[in-house]
């Protein structure tokens, strides 16, 4: 080989090892970019953590710490200040930690987080038959022994006196069963009114904040009722239709068709063509109700079992009681998956403004369209019993 042709392949050579030399450096530097992109992501959301925890320390040490006399009373009105603060930065950490983390289970941990429940299982039971009594002794023994007293028949009540029986017998039950709740845990309201226990929270402020705005998981709550209820209905009548066949489905749909409902009772009071009677009945149903319910069942139950069950334990735990508690066979499993989302939005948000809003405008919506069905005539192609 001549030196000019070896000259030119030596050329060629180092040419080539040069190419291959750059698009390797280019890789490398990709690769190390990747690589740097990722660990700086881990490396905020690991900071961020500390800095949760780190906060986290120092307001328990707030907390904690003794309480200055009163003549340190703006002292400690400033410390009360800051540990607000720091409260509103620990939830700004959250979220950004949340968002660093793209972590599913981050958010579900809002739902599976407990109550500090310092009261004992003989408490809740009987707030429950305290509840129970209270709701039994003035609907069916204290109005009726008081119409006695007054030689009144309410028999030969017209449809609007019925509506408005109905409303007083509410208030009063309403009134008398959230003392029960109340005469229960008056032993421990040192815990109950201290805001970081989220006990019996009823907060009007911030209802579309992103983290726990109780409008926002109101509304989300009301249209998930409709996904999942749907869902409910559909499964159940393909488990009918797969279980039945001939004269005895006919048979068993008459039995299930005689059971009552929650619509049966109030029926007869929106028939009426006085607004007044449709009125009083939206009054007990999506006012009243609500409150009273969603204080025993999602308030006091639902919080209180999460001392002994997880949190979605006493979700399913405490909508089986809501649903046995309405004394309606033929809407039972309904009602048992209407009180999940309920439990599960108040276990989201910590605020009763969220599963008494679902509640409303759930109940609220079925009577306005009952009604409406009854006054236009197509109540039998609803299903509506009786018609």
């Amino acid at each position: 080989m001549s030196p000019a042709t070896m000259a030119s392949s030596v050329s060629r050579v180092v040419g080539a090892s040069t190419v291959r030399a750059r698009r390797v450096g280019v890789a490398s530097m990709a690769a190390t970019a990747s690589v740097a992109a990722v660990a700086s992501r881990r490396a905020r959301a690991l900071g961020d953590r500390c800095q949760l925890q780190r906060q986290r320390r120092r307001n328990q040490r707030r907390v904690c710490a003794p309480r200055a006399s009163s003549d340190d009373h703006g002292t400690r009105s400033k410390s009360e200040d800051e540990l607000t603060v720091s409260q509103a930065s620990i939830d700004a950490i959250k979220a950004r930690a949340r968002v660093a983390d793209g972590d599913l289970k981050v958010g579900l941990d809002d739902y599976r987080e407990k109550w500090r429940v310092p009261w004992s299982g003989a408490t809740v039971a009987l707030g429950l038959v305290g509840w129970c009594v209270s709701f039994v002794g003035v609907a069916a023994i204290g109005f009726p022994l008081a119409l006695s007293r007054a030689h009144i028949d309410p028999s030969v009540f017209t449809p609007v006196e019925q509506a408005e029986y109905l409303l007083a017998v509410q208030v009063v039950e309403t009134v008398v069963s959230l003392s029960v709740v109340y005469a229960c845990v008056s032993r421990h309201l040192d815990v109950v009114k201290d805001a970081k226990n989220d006990w019996f929270t009823i907060d009007f402020s911030e209802p579309f904040e992103s983290e726990k705005g109780w409008a926002k998981y109101g509304l989300l709550g009301y249209g998930t009722t409709f996904l999942v209820l749907a869902a409910t209905s559909f499964a159940m009548e393909a488990v009918d239709n797969a279980q039945r066949s001939g004269a005895p489905s006919a048979a068993a749909n008459q039995i299930a068709e005689q059971a009552p409902g929650t619509i049966d009772g109030v029926l007869p009071l929106i028939q009426s063509d006085d607004p007044t009677a449709l009125v009083a009945v939206l009054t007990v149903t999506s006012v009243l109700a609500p409150l009273l319910e969603e204080v025993v069942f999602r308030g006091f139950l639902l919080a209180s079992l999460t001392k002994w069950l997880p949190t979605p334990g006493a979700v399913l735990f405490s909508s089986v009681l809501f649903g046995l508690a309405h004394l309606a066979p033929r809407d039972f499993v309904e009602l048992v998956v209407l009180g999940m989302v309920l439990g599960f939005s108040y276990a989201r948000t910590r605020n009763l403004l969220t599963p008494m809003m679902i509640h409303s405008l759930w109940n609220s919506g079925v009577l306005i369209v009952v009604a409406a069905a009854i006054k236009g005539g197509f109540a039998k192609e609803l299903g509506i019993p009786g018609f």
